[in-house]
């Protein structure tokens, strides 16, 4: 017979099942138990234990009110003489009775002492009764006889305080025993659940075994077979399958195995079949599985079919390599070409590189005007859109700091317009508005189309001054560019108007001059916006123009040359791996 996997299944079930059953059975047994232990702790001990610790209580204040009763001279409505009253009326009588409910499930020996107690309780109250009698009002403490006689039921032994010791004794002797039986059953239960917890502990331990030693055997005879199949058949979904067979036994995980195994063997032939007719090898014979096989016939179906796409494509290959040799020919003297065009294109920006340098003045030109001076310059490519202009007219030294429309190759164009056009119109002006507007002037002309109606609308922004040593004055004239100058710690701004050289028609608008007295030491500063446009920092923003002047405070006191280098280091720090957004170029010097 075989041992199939819904039997294995079944028989470990059932062993749980059975565990389970017999757990709940000893379980509910010893509950039921437990419930009636804890009915009669509930019903019987307790009750009785505060019955008789309450009547306990009531007698020992009782005799105390007694006592006072007889010795202490008291009006008719005193609150203790009437609680002295309701409790021998009232209290310790339903106090006796609910006692005497409590005592029909006591033992023999119990009952027997609980009429003596009864007994004695009587007695005692009997006792109060006489006291009560003999000075019922406040006027009876006056008869010395009486007030005698209730003395004596407190000094004589066999009088009240032997009554009082014979009770005291009944109720230690009840609560005791009623303690006794109660810790007893008390114990009983708890022996009860300490046996249930042992068992179950045991029972645990070995269904534990037992679970282990199922999960073990089911293991081996189920899950690593299904596990090794399962691994088999999601390789098989991505196409890698192992020769190797898994052990097949005697139930339907074996039918699995088997099935599977020959699913590889299958496999692997209709590979092999498949790598030599993908290797060019069309003589191989193969015959599909059965004539359902529609992966065989599927193969067979493609050997014919790359046997016919191999004779076509050899045909089309041939052709093909003819017209490739002929596009790689095409293709070599294209990059000559290229190559050609690129030289001549990289010689005309060096050329425009040489020619942009001529025009700027050298080191030593502007040593002689300004001793103490800088100029920070960096183009963004070969050739700039910036340039700055040093010279001397009529005792009078001039120095600009200009930025033309664009960067590169148009840039240095324009550049080439606006120096031409100052160094033409400082021939005949020298005051910086009007070297301004006459600049304005031919840069439209020069860039006005033939028609004298439309004109390119580039331009240029420029800051422009004029110093006289003689006098110490400095007049200045800008375009979108101001000044600044430093004297003491303290910036001074000459902003400049707010149009371009180039931008306008002649006679539209006119640039101002600004007259400015200047003072030993007193630096000035002239730039171009590349500085503060360019993007930097940890958040990738522009430098502004209220960081570039505290940048300047910072540095004004330096010498010229270290003044630069502060500059230039500031502004690769602010750039870091960020790209230069434009021509950069800053003047500066001391008077």
């Amino acid at each position: 017979m075989r041992f199939t996997i819904s039997r294995r299944i079944t028989l470990g079930f059932g062993l749980f099942i059975s565990v389970v059953a017999l757990l709940f059975l000893i379980t509910n047994s010893t509950l039921r138990q437990s419930a009636q232990i804890n009915k009669r702790i509930n019903e019987n001990f307790v009750p009785s234990l505060y019955a008789l610790q309450e009547l306990d209580n009531h007698l020992m204040r009782s005799q105390d009110l007694a006592r006072q009763w007889t010795f202490v001279q008291r009006l008719e409505d005193d609150s203790q003489r009437q609680e002295f009253v309701l409790l021998i009326e009232k209290i310790i009588p339903a106090q006796l009775h609910k006692l005497n409910e409590s005592s029909l499930y006591w033992s023999n020996e119990d009952k027997q002492h609980h009429e003596a107690l009864g007994k004695a309780v009587r007695q005692l109250m009997h006792h109060y009764q006489s006291i009560r009698e003999l000075l019922p009002t406040f006027e009876s403490y006056a008869d010395p006889l009486a007030t005698m006689e209730a003395e004596q039921f407190f000094i004589q032994e066999d009088q009240i305080p032997q009554t009082y010791a014979v009770i005291r004794a009944e109720i230690d002797t009840l609560i005791g025993n009623q303690q006794r039986y109660m810790n007893n059953d008390i114990a009983l239960m708890n022996n009860s659940f300490d046996q249930l917890n042992m068992l179950l502990i045991n029972i645990s331990i070995s269904v534990v075994v037992a679970g282990i030693l199922i999960a073990f055997f089911t293991s081996r005879s189920i899950v690593k077979p299904i596990n090794s199949l399962r691994r088999k058949l999601t390789n098989l979904s991505q196409g890698i399958y192992s020769l190797h067979p898994t052990k097949a036994g005697n139930d339907e995980v074996g039918d699995m195995a088997i099935a599977v195994n020959r699913l590889i063997s299958n496999f692997e032939r209709t590979k092999e079949f498949a790598i030599h007719v993908g290797g060019g090898n069309f003589n191989l014979h193969f015959e599909p599985l059965s004539e359902h096989d529609e992966m065989g016939k599927a193969l067979l179906r493609m050997k014919e079919d790359l046997l016919s796409y191999r004779n076509e494509m050899e045909a089309k290959v041939r052709e093909q390599t003819k017209e490739i040799r002929k596009q790689k020919e095409e293709v070599e003297i294209q990059k000559e070409k290229v190559t050609a065009l690129y030289i001549d294109l990289q010689s005309s920006i060096d050329y425009a590189q040489r020619l942009q340098e001529t025009i700027l003045p050298n080191d030593l030109t502007i040593k002689r005007m300004f001793p103490d001076s800088f100029v920070l310059f960096r183009p963004k490519a070969t050739v700039s859109g910036d340039f700055y202009w040093f010279k001397e007219l009529g005792g009078k030294k001039v120095f600009a700091a200009a930025d033309c429309t664009g960067h590169g190759v148009p840039g240095a164009f324009m550049s080439l317009v606006g120096h031409n056009v100052l160094n033409t119109v400082t021939k005949v002006f020298t005051k910086p508005s009007q070297i301004l507007n006459n600049a304005n002037r031919l840069a439209v002309d020069v860039l006005r189309s033939d028609d004298g109606e439309s004109y390119m609308r580039d331009g240029m922004d420029i800051a422009l001054c004029t110093i006289d040593n003689k006098s110490m004055t400095m007049e200045f004239s800008g375009a979108h560019n101001p000044v600044y100058i430093i004297r003491n710690k303290e910036i001074i701004t000459i902003e400049s108007d707010p149009f371009s050289i180039g931008s306008y028609i002649n006679n539209e608008k006119e640039f101002t001059n600004h007259l400015f007295q200047l003072q030993s030491d007193d630096c000035i500063y002239i730039f171009s916006d590349g500085y503060v446009d360019q993007f930097g920092g940890p958040k990738g923003k522009k430098f502004m123009r209220k960081n570039f002047r505290q940048l300047l405070l910072e540095v004004a006191h330096l010498p010229m040359p270290e003044q630069k280098w502060r500059l230039a280091e500031t502004l690769d720090k602010w750039q870091g791996n960020e790209e230069q957004v434009d021509d950069i170029l800053v003047i500066g010097l001391r008077v």
